[in-house]
């Protein structure tokens, strides 16, 4: 008998697969073959749905053999569909695509068959059943373009513009929330197709790696962080990057338990890159952070290089953790002190101490003496100036932070983007280059340059800085009048106003967060809260947890149900994008523990359990 391997091929167009490229979609790919994912998920989503068959063809007389194999369970479909039986056909050929899921004929088939269905109940004028159809004929092949003609012929019957992106977008939107990846795949494709920017790569992605498809995920991802992106969107972005990270980490995980060291390490590598890139675009994507932290820590344990510690160190730099990251600096200094990385590695750090609202005033005193015992031997470096000036000012020297700034704008006014803005906070106006005087830059910071006026020197001669007023009631009052009213861009630009004058004004940064959380930009609002919150104002630590709790609680619940409906890989996948958004949330930890366990990653359960157990002790 001839083989009806092609069967529908001639009704749809090709699938055409992009290839992957690099050591990490490589290791991406076989990663994926260990698991590929079933075609059992579209049964199990029509059998949801209620679709019934009529189970062998009911009296038809049929010329193939009982299946016994994919390729015949493929041609079985071929000809119950040339007999009409699309609901019989498309069971058989989901059969042939489950027992060879990589074959492109196979899905085509698949495909076709779901195009045939849908056109007879798009005659009956039965547009919900024959949009499913339409959905899983792209789902199986993204190329069946009459599938996509004939799904936004649907939409336009039900009342919808299938040309508006809002509307396709809203779509996917719903799909995604209530856990039908799927059809969120398929309409974010659309979705590209329409506006090919990072923002819909990165939901497509994002989708893909709910449903399972990691490879074709991290792929995505991959061209989504390479798009055009919207100012705003940079957190999005962000976690575009983080997302890669966590997919990398998986595979990094996979060549641990196989034993593969060398590429474990290389892997481990590519994680800390992509996690690196997400807390640069978004300083505070507190996940971001601790993923980098976590993956450079095994680096270290796999191999104690100057490389490996070298990441360490910035990764607890970017957390604030000055500590571990100035001993993991130290053991750098002892392994290649010569190397120009670390000299520019321990200028960043001293710059993130005296800059940081954490730091406590001894930590930055101590980096404040070393920064001076460089400017001994590079007394007209503007860089070291400024950071010099910079810890001075946070020390309340402002007289000495005044001298170090006015010399550091006269050797090099753009050394740091602060600098300006520093002589505008010490002397009430922001200078051009030209408003300085040489004379201003002559004297020297104390102790260095060979300065004989002893510690403190022009600065200890000088009055005393002006301590800065508290926030005036009045305005106070006047900002609570503007939300009640209303009015919370008003409130918004009066509240930048003053926390411009003076950052650290923790009530300021309180209400602002209220003010963004009203506005409905969560994201803004949770920075907000946690600076509010760095800085001790009553009532921020209360606001910092509730809005981590609003955010992500749909998350939470949508995973308690995939835990009820024992779907584990669903589950893990919105419990980790949870701890994404609030990673200070002991629940998800707990909930994610629980589901680890089951998949039987008990080490990973573990550490997930501490986590939740440590958050817990802390509230």
């Amino acid at each position: 008998m001839q083989s009806k391997k092609s069967g529908y091929a001639n009704q749809v167009s090709g699938n055409r697969f992009s290839r992957l490229m690099g050591i990490s979609l490589a290791a991406l790919m076989a990663f994926s073959l260990i698991s590929p994912e079933p075609v059992e998920a579209a049964k199990k989503r029509r059998a949801r749905r209620g679709t019934t068959t009529s189970g062998g063809g009911g009296g038809v007389v049929l010329s193939t053999p009982n299946p016994r194999n994919p390729l015949e369970h493929n041609n079985r479909g071929v000809e119950l569909g040339s007999k009409g039986l699309w609901a019989d056909a498309i069971r058989e050929h989901e059969a042939a695509l489950n027992g060879d899921p990589h074959n492109p004929d196979f899905r085509r088939n698949l495909s076709s068959a779901h195009l045939q269905y849908g056109s007879i109940l798009m005659g009956k004028k039965k547009w919900y059943e024959a949009m499913h159809h339409f959905r899983e004929a792209l789902y199986a092949d993204p190329n069946n373009l009459p599938a996509q003609n004939n799904l936004a012929a649907c939409i336009k019957a039900l009342g919808k513009d299938p040309d508006d992106y809002s509307v396709r977008e809203h779509m996917a939107d719903e799909a995604e929330t209530s856990g039908n990846f799927a059809v969120a795949i398929v309409e974010w494709r659309i979705c590209v197709k329409m506006r090919d920017d990072g923002m819909s790569r990165y939901r497509l992605g994002a989708a893909m790696y709910k449903q399972g498809k990691i490879v074709e995920a991290y792929e995505m991802l991959m061209s989504s962080v390479n798009k055009t992106w919207e100012k705003d969107q940079k957190n999005t972005l962000s976690q575009a990057h983080a997302l890669m990270g966590d997919i990398l980490w998986s595979v990094a995980q996979k060549a641990k338990s196989d034993g593969r060291g060398d590429v474990f390490l290389k892997r481990l590598h590519n994680v800390a890159v992509c996690y690196r890139r997400a807390v640069t675009v978004n300083p505070d994507n507190t996940a971001a952070v601790q993923g980098l932290i976590t993956a450079t820590k095994e680096a270290v344990a796999v191999s104690d290089s100057f490389e490996n510690n070298l990441m360490l160190a910035g990764a607890y730099q970017l957390a604030s953790d000055f500590e571990h990251a100035q001993l993991h600096y130290a053991k750098c200094w002892r392994l290649n002190p010569s190397d120009s990385r670390l000299h520019k590695a321990r200028l960043s750090y001293h710059l993130a101490v005296v800059s940081s609202p954490v730091a406590d005033p001894g930590m930055k005193n101590n980096t404040v003496m070393k920064v001076q015992a460089l400017l001994e031997k590079r007394p007209d470096d503007p860089f070291l100036l400024y950071v010099f000036g910079k810890g001075k000012e946070e020390l309340k020297d402002s007289d000495t932070a005044l001298i170090a700034y006015k010399k550091a704008y006269l050797i090099n006014p753009f050394v740091h983007p602060d600098l300006a803005q520093g002589l505008e906070r010490l002397t009430g106006s922001n200078p051009s280059e030209g408003e300085l005087d040489a004379k201003d830059g002559e004297a020297e910071v104390a102790g260095t340059g060979g300065n004989k006026a002893g510690p403190g020197g022009a600065a200890a001669a000088a009055a005393k800085a002006k301590p800065k007023p508290a926030i005036d009631p009045a305005v106070i009052s006047s900002i609570e009048s503007k939300i009640a009213a209303g009015d919370l861009k008003g409130a918004e630009v009066d509240l930048m106003a003053l926390i411009d004058k003076d950052p650290k004004l923790g009530k300021a940064w309180l209400m602002l967060g209220s003010v963004y959380e009203q506005e409905g930009e969560l994201t803004q609002a949770k920075v907000a809260y946690r600076t509010a919150k760095v800085l001790k104002a009553d009532g921020a630590e209360a606001a910092f947890n509730q809005i981590n709790s609003s955010r992500v609680k749909p998350i939470i619940d949508r995973a308690k149900e995939f835990i009820a409906n024992k779907e584990s890989v669903k589950a893990a996948a919105s419990l980790r994008e949870a701890i994404r958004l609030a990673p200070e949330l002991p629940e998800a930890h707990k909930l994610l523990g629980d589901v680890l366990d089951q998949l039987g990653d008990k080490e990973e359960a573990k550490k997930e359990r501490d986590k939740a157990d440590e958050l817990t002790t802390k509230t």
